[in-house]
Order: C-alpha cells, then sequence, then structure tokens
C-alpha cells in the first residue's frame, strides 16, 4: 500500500523540516540557557515561533488530502504531542515572560516530533477513521493530557534537582538560571490540574461517543485501566497537600514515576501497533 508522505514531496519535505526546526529551536534556547549568548536569545522566540507555524502547516496539508484524517495512530499522537508542548510552551514564556525552563519543554517536544517523523515512513493514511464530535473531543483531550503529564513530569525533575542543590549549599548553573522552588511548585500544581480535567475529558467523552455507537465498554482493557489509574492518582495529587500536608517533593516523585510510565506505555504500544486503539491506520 503507497505511503502518503512518498506521494507528496511538499508533505515529504515538511515532514522532514518540522523535527529540525525543533531541534534547531532547542539547541537555542540550550545556548541561551547554558551560555546566555545575546544572539541565541533573540532568535530562540522567533525559532519556536517559525517552528509552530510550520508544523501547523505541515498538519494542515496533510489533513487537506482526500482520504486522510487525525487519528490514533502513533504517528499523528507523537506529532500532536510535540506540537501541544510547543504551543503550551510558547503561551506560558508570551504571558509570564519567563523563558527559564523553555530548553527542557522544548527538547522534549523535540524527541515527539523526530519519533513521528521516524513513524510517517510506517504510515499509509488510509483504512478505517474515528468521525464525531465526542471522538475528536477525546483525542484532542488525550494529547493535552499526556502533554499536561509531561510538563507536570519535567518540572518536578527541575525540582528535586534544585532542591538537592540547595540542600547541599551548591548554587550553581540552575539554582541561577531557574525559577526559584515556589515559582516551580505553582506550575507544577498548574500542570496536575490541566492533566487532571483533560484526563476526565478523556475519559468521559470516550465513554459517551461507546455509547452513542452502541459500543460495549471493556472495563478490563490494560489501556483504561491504566488511563483510570493515572486519573485517579492525579485527582488525588490535587488533594494530598491541602487535605494531608504531603510535600511537594514526594509528588514530584509520584510525578515523575507517572510520566515514565504513560512515556514507556506509548513507546510500546507505538512498536506494537501503528494504532493505540487496535486499529491500523
Amino acid at each position: 500500500m503507497a505511503n502518503i508522505f512518498f506521494e507528496n514531496n511538499i508533505l515529504f519535505a515538511l515532514t522532514q523540516i518540522v523535527p529540525l526546526l525543533y531541534l534547531a529551536t532547542t539547541v537555542l534556547y540550550g545556548i541561551h540557557f547554558f551560555r546566555e549568548t545575546p544572539l541565541a536569545g533573540t532568535m530562540k522566540q522567533p525559532a519556536l515561533i517559525l517552528t509552530v507555524v510550520t508544523h501547523v502547516a505541515d498538519l494542515g496539508l496533510l489533513t487537506s488530502m482526500e482520504g486522510y484524517r487525525l487519528s490514533y495512530s502513533a504517528y499523528n499522537l507523537m506529532s500532536m504531542v510535540a506540537l501541544t508542548l510547543a504551543i503550551t510552551y510558547m503561551f506560558i514564556e508570551f504571558t509570564t515572560k519567563s523563558d527559564k525552563t523553555g530548553f527542557f519543554v522544548i527538547a522534549f517536544a523535540t524527541v515527539s516530533a523526530m519519533f513521528s517523523s521516524f513513524l510517517s515512513a510506517y504510515s499509509t493514511g488510509t483504512g478505517p477513521v474515528f468521525s464525531g464530535l465526542g471522538i475528536g473531543i477525546h483525542l484532542i483531550a488525550s494529547i493535552f493530557g499526556f502533554s499536561a503529564v509531561a510538563i507536570a513530569g519535567l518540572y518536578s525533575g527541575l525540582y528535586l534537582v534544585l532542591f538537592r542543590q540547595i540542600r547541599l549549599n551548591r548554587f550553581g548553573l540552575l539554582f541561577q538560571r531557574l525559577p526559584n522552588l515556589e515559582a516551580i511548585e505553582l506550575l507544577i500544581m498548574h500542570a496536575v490540574g490541566f492533566g487532571f480535567f483533560f484526563l476526565s475529558v478523556t475519559i468521559m467523552a470516550g465513554v459517551l461517543e461507546q455509547r452513542v455507537l452502541n459500543e460495549t465498554i471493556n472495563l478490563l482493557e490494560p489501556k483504561l485501566i491504566t488511563l483510570v489509574i493515572i486519573w485517579l492518582l492525579y485527582g488525588i495529587s490535587l488533594l494530598i497537600k491541602p487535605l494531608f500536608g504531603w510535600d511537594i517533593k514526594h509528588m514530584a516523585v509520584l510525578l515523575i514515576a507517572l510520566f515514565v510510565l504513560i512515556t514507556t506505555l506509548l513507546f510500546i504500544m507505538s512498536l506494537m501497533t501503528p494504532s493505540f486503539h487496535g486499529l491500523r491506520f
């Protein structure tokens, strides 16, 4: 079966250019973070904007083709995760005027974009597709939910590193460049809140769509069980500190573990099947 990316030269070029732009943006943010090079500081925001615009153009061209729709395929999910992370971070940077965590967030988006580009070689763009408002909300919410999980995990890692440096009286580069612990804690809690919200929408939209289609919900499906467990843990995380006084350091360990768990599951499922719902696209 023909590969949709190999049949369109512009689409093929954009699919290869997008991860390179993510990589270049990551390098600029990294140079500015570690060396504070003025040129990198000037170029990093325009590079981020160019990356997002090019990625949107790539997806726009892809979905404009007859017979192709965004789906649960590993290629589409990884591509949307990269874009969602970049857009979310860009919004945070432009509204807070803080670019201290950009390198870490965009670096993860770059990995997702490069993985997505690799998977495009195995995408045909044909086969059954999902349709309907409910399933569309389910797909978008799941992507935003994973992005929130990723950001919470990344910020939690930064919190623990910074906490350890302060405890050991090592006031090095990260201490000088990263926001203080209170600011990172606030970012973590916001990410957890967004994650819980979007995971809730993911579950509700999926259940409602299956009822509309008169499909039986398999409560023992591993993916569903894993999603519900993660959703519960994120909900509990919102209540742990105010109700039980559990400090952010222990919660950060939990959030990192959830981030690693979800990332590992996505990677394993992408190797086992091109679709996260057992259908081939």
